[in-house]
């Protein structure tokens, strides 16, 4: 019997990408999630006393700015080495050998094959060749190659494994690196395919296997669902087995709430404890960021539409009351319709203007998410492409800038503005 890890896609200390704004987030967690998720992966291997480990590219996430991210891995490496559990792996697009400019010297139980060419590697056991694995990591990060073409023959007799990060057929939202086909993997004549780059966990074949397993840490809500790796055990005859094991210390989901009908605030609580809870998510064992999307026909539309902040601060307590503090919100997202009871025209007017300068009021009564619209907008690439000597705070003839009370006094002028060009277009009809 021969068992082993497969794994990828660590993404060693990947930044927030964005969600340090989400403040009720607990982002010191979700920072050092890439790394107790490592943590767990050695684990592990420990336990489950695994003949060899797997790492199927992007361990980094790109060349670390902290060599403290090197020798935490150097350190979960060390673990293994201590149990004389071997481990190779390949680099990525993320972490291509071009791209790492500080790489320590590995631990002699660790094996990364060739940039340059198809590399393989002896497994042995107890003095014997249980395996054969054969692969190459990317040189660079744009690697257009079919690297897999190149890769040896089966050697005979022997398990043999092919690790590769790859795009493979195409898979959406992801580059097209190292391209090949399921057909082409399979004609090679391995008894196992290793893959990485794609974060979603799939077994794209069977006999052989070509396995996906996905990321072991989800780093933002696009990516939800456990994460983790699988461990693989090929019997005596080499009839593989498969179970996937969870790694993750923070999860991500999406809820989507539907509205239709419903009137009342107290309504729309009660709706969205019952959502929630009839997900069964384990945050007992996990924390969980969720995002709640509310969609469907109710007469609130114009109260979740202007009252987000407080609305979302509701949700946190309910999540808090369910989950006694392991779920947070990660962000609400308002996509439900009126029902529409006036004429259609009247009721577009008056609803969207109302909306508009509920919006508008609660915008202003807070200075740091007027400062994060201008952030996030155009306006901001525009405010540092002005020369400073356009700009001048006391002329009102030059440009001013364009900070929180420049956008607090044009939102003033805004819904006026908006009536008036109605009342005009009104009487042109």
């Amino acid at each position: 019997m021969i068992r082993f890890i497969h794994a990828a896609d660590i993404h060693l200390d990947s930044p927030l990408k964005g969600l340090a704004k989400r403040h009720n987030l607990p982002t010191n967690k979700i920072l050092s999630a890439t790394r107790e998720a490592l943590v767990n992966l050695v684990t592990l291997a420990i336990n489950e006393n695994v003949d060899f480990v797997l790492l199927a590219g992007d361990v980094y996430d790109g060349d670390p700015e902290d060599l403290n991210t090197n020798f935490h891995f150097s350190q979960q490496m060390g673990r293994l080495n201590q149990k004389n559990i071997k481990v190779v792996m390949i680099s990525g697009n993320h972490d291509a050998k071009s791209k790492i400019s500080r790489p320590l010297y590995p631990p002699k139980n660790l094996t990364i094959l060739s940039a340059h060419q198809p590399e393989s590697c002896e497994i042995t056991k107890d003095g014997e060749v249980i395996a054969m694995i054969h692969g190459q990591g990317f040189l660079n990060q744009s690697e257009p190659r079919n690297l897999a073409t190149a890769y040896p023959a089966p050697v005979a007799g022997k398990l043999n494994i092919g690790i590769l990060h790859t795009s493979l057929d195409g898979r959406e939202g992801h580059a097209n690196y190292a391209p090949t086909t399921t057909n082409e993997l399979i004609n090679k004549g391995y008894s196992y395919w290793a893959l990485g780059h794609v974060h979603t966990r799939e077994v794209v074949h069977q006999n052989p296997y070509i396995v996906f397993p996905g990321n072991i840490q989800g780093r933002h809500i696009k990516e939800t669902g456990a994460k983790g790796c699988y461990i693989v055990t090929f019997n005596d005859k080499r009839e593989a087995n498969l179970e996937f094991k969870p790694l993750d210390v923070f999860r991500w989901e999406t809820i989507t709430i539907n509205l239709d009908g419903i009137k009342e605030e107290p309504d729309f609580d009660k709706k969205v404890e019952e959502s929630v809870e009839s997900r069964k998510l384990p945050f007992n064992e996990i924390p969980h960021g969720i995002r709640i999307i509310l969609e469907g026909k109710t007469n609130l539309h114009p109260w979740l539409i202007s009252s987000q902040n407080r609305i979302s601060e509701n949700i946190q307590g309910i999540f808090d009351g369910i989950s006694a503090g392991h779920l947070f919100l990660e962000q609400l997202l308002v996509s439900t319709s009126g029902e529409i009871t006036a004429a259609p025209n009247e009721a577009l007017g008056e609803d969207a203007l109302s909306i508009l300068k509920q919006s508008i009021d609660n915008l202003k009564t807070s200075p740091e998410e007027l400062e994060e619209l201008l952030q996030e907008s155009h306006l901001n690439n525009l405010n540092r492409a002005i020369p400073g000597d356009w700009k001048a705070k006391d002329d009102p003839n030059a440009i001013q800038p364009m900070n929180a009370a420049w956008l607090n006094k044009f939102l003033d002028d805004l819904v006026p503005l908006i009536q008036t060009i109605a009342k005009n277009e009104e009487k042109k009809s």
